[in-house]
């Protein structure tokens, strides 16, 4: 049986060829009607360039063209972007309800109230019941909206019939409210995102949870509240989420402790979940693990719990040091990123170190590191740091830090238990303590001098002990850096010592060094400096 394209395409080409041209272009009809010529699965994947409203209008073209958008698999609504005019009211609205809200940049523009009368996302839905359904169903439905939860309940209502496969939600509602439960007993639902900008809302009951999602294969869930049920040690297991691959877990208000245990998953993300003091993640498959906004500082006994044998990515991140720490990983390629929580220096004692320490302990196996200023000034402030564990798997090394004599004991204890470094990025961070007072100007005498500083001595001292890592350092790259004694002594002293050193570059700090002439000075007197490797390449950003 002869289809309408392939029947459009032979009546068009006769056409062309007794001459039939568009009156109005001059174009032969073939040219004219080539982009109904595609076939319907390009057309749709063109439709996804668009906004859904022009996706719309589309519909008055033709009923074949009707059909396309009847049923187009994914919708958008987050492409409807709101009116200046628009927005002051939605504003002075919500502020009626939540005054001293701060909005998310860019929140409100896509957001829009939904209205019983005139809405558009029902409409939509409406109109495809009324038509032929594909067999696959919606595949994706995206929406930002601010509405009561009759109206959420509703629309989502709506999307489960037309077996929705990827559901996107990020909702303003005026009061508190349960998530549906035909969310966890859908048979179709693979990937869910909910986030609730305020005032936030509370899961079903766990008997609901632990016997629905069995398709779902990613979650992410934002502004759960979790007063009443503080402690998740038994929901996320392999029997309540048989096909979870990715979850993501943010602002969990009032969580303490969760433990997640799903065969399947890759990829784990906890965020801002500031009352949490214990986490387990166990997963044989699981590839990554970020934890950010976590383990507030003050909490006895937080305890951190990893069996991840094939983890290959773990970062740490605005969160304090676990007192009880247990990685259980073989991967030796695991890349490992630590940033904690800030503190003021008065405030470290042997505590917080001895935790880092056990940290660093437990991922000593990994092949990259980047550690923040924090965590050197913790290790800093603690005596016999020779206890650290050597990184002998360890190639990239990057380390944000602070410049002065405070800081060379522990850089070096880093130095001398990682020996076979590579590569080594170090980010200076401005201490304005050190640097309110160098002035940049075109005399550099009393920054340049021929003396040996009393920090370049300290490297000195410590030239033997790191020696196995400058015998295999061949990429260095410093940023942020300034003309001041400091921070140039550790440059001279990789540069002196390099003896596999092969490319070393330099960042001055942006917004400090503007005078093109000084900026010509510093450099040319760096690329004086005596080089233990004479074919190692100096080059400036």
């Amino acid at each position: 049986m002869e289809t309408r394209s392939a029947k459009r395409r032979r009546l068009s080409l006769l056409q062309d060829g007794t001459g039939d041209h568009d009156a109005s272009s001059g174009l032969p009809t073939r040219h004219r009607r080539q982009i109904s010529d595609l076939p319907d699965d390009v057309l749709r994947h063109i439709f996804t360039f668009l906004p859904i409203k022009s996706i719309a209008k589309t519909s008055l073209v033709s009923k074949h063209w009707a059909a396309l958008w009847r049923s187009l698999p994914d919708l958008d609504f987050t492409t409807i972007e709101s009116s200046d005019r628009g927005i002051s009211a939605l504003e002075k609205l919500i502020m009626s309800n939540r005054p001293n809200l701060e909005f998310p940049q860019g929140f409100l523009k896509f957001l829009y109230i939904v209205d019983p009368e005139q809405d558009f996302i029902r409409q939509v839905l409406r109109h495809r019941s009324r038509s032929p359904q594909p067999r696959d169903g919606l595949r994706l439905l995206r929406f930002c909206a601010y509405l009561s939860f009759t109206r959420l309940n509703n629309l989502m209502r709506d999307a489960f019939r037309h077996r929705v496969k990827t559901l996107d939600i990020e909702v303003a509602t005026k009061d508190y409210f349960n998530l549906p439960k035909r969310v966890a007993t859908s048979e179709h639902l693979q990937a869910f995102r909910f986030v609730s900008r305020f005032p936030g809302f509370r899961l079903p009951p766990l008997s609901t949870m632990k016997n629905g999602f069995r398709s779902l294969r990613k979650l992410h869930l934002s502004g759960v509240i979790l007063y009443n049920q503080p402690f998740l040690l038994d929901l996320f297991t392999e029997s309540s989420f048989p096909a979870l691959r990715k979850l993501s877990l943010s602002r969990c208000l009032g969580l303490e402790k969760i433990s997640i245990k799903c065969g399947a998953l890759e990829s784990v993300v906890v965020k801002n979940c500031s009352k949490m003091n214990f986490l387990e993640v166990r997963g044989p498959k699981l590839e990554r693990l970020r934890v950010s906004g976590c383990f507030p500082r003050g909490r006895h006994m937080c305890v951190l719990n990893i069996y991840a044998p094939r983890l290959d990515v773990l970062d740490w991140e605005g969160s304090d040091v676990p007192d009880h720490c247990c990685v259980h990983n073989s991967n030796p390629a695991i890349r490992v990123s630590l940033g904690f929580l800030s503190i003021k220096v008065e405030d470290i004692d042997e505590k917080p170190a001895r935790s880092l320490l056990r940290f660093l302990s437990r991922i000593s196996h990994a092949r990259s590191l980047r550690m923040d200023s924090l965590s050197i000034k913790i290790l800093g402030n603690m005596d016999g740091l020779e206890v650290l564990r050597p990184f002998e798997n360890l190639a990239h090394l990057e380390l944000s830090t602070f410049t002065g004599r405070a800081y060379i004991p522990p850089l070096v204890s880093l130095f001398m238990n990682a020996p076979f470094v590579e590569c080594l990025h170090i980010k200076l961070v401005p201490d304005h303590n050190m640097r309110k007072n160098v002035q940049l100007n075109g005399n550099l005498a009393h920054l340049w001098d021929e003396s040996v500083s009393e920090e370049e001595k300290q490297w000195e001292i410590r030239s033997k002990a790191t020696g196995s890592f400058l015998d295999h350092l061949n990429v260095v790259k410093i940023t942020g850096l300034l003309d001041c004694e400091e921070e140039v002594s550790l440059t001279k002293f990789l540069l002196r010592h390099g003896k596999s050193l092969n490319k070393m570059i330099l960042c001055l700090e942006a917004g400090k060094v503007k005078d093109s002439i000084l900026k010509k000075k510093i450099r040319s007197r760096i690329v004086e400096f005596s080089k233990a490797a004479s074919e190692a390449e100096i080059s400036f950003c």
